[in-house]
């Protein structure tokens, strides 16, 4: 981190901190935070209901329905796991590891760092 100035730290956290508050947005679209047996602070995919298609049976699910959960499941995890490496980056800039590859402790270079401001690793 001590190749990078204050200047460009702070832009790099704002990035991080905008991308943050969008992962949120965009997760409460498709995905409820999972309160159950399951570890805190990850969701569970939404799933959709459009209405019974059988109405003598009210636990049908459409064609739809399943396969919209199917794309909730999907975006979510991708979403989360995305998260999860903006605030790992966030932690890092606390902790005064950010800006260092977590395998070898080299600096990555500031152009991948504002191309993906939570690179964790050098790219070859």
């Amino acid at each position: 981190m001590c190749y990078m100035d204050k200047k460009i730290l702070d832009e790099l956290k704002q990035a991080l901190l905008k991308e943050q508050t969008e992962l949120n947005e965009e997760l409460a679209m498709v995905a409820n935070p999972d309160v159950g047996e399951h570890v805190p602070g990850d969701y569970a995919a939404k799933f959709p209901n459009y209405g019974d298609d059988n109405p003598a049976d009210p636990g049908s699910d459409s064609p739809d329905e399943v396969q919209d959960y199917a794309v909730n499941l999907s975006v979510t995890a991708q979403l989360q796991q995305r998260l999860t490496s903006v605030k790992a980056a966030l932690e890092r800039m606390k902790s005064g590891t950010y800006g260092k590859d977590k395998n070898t402790g080299q600096d990555i270079p500031l152009a991948r760092l504002q191309a993906n401001p939570a690179a964790e690793t050098n790219v070859k």
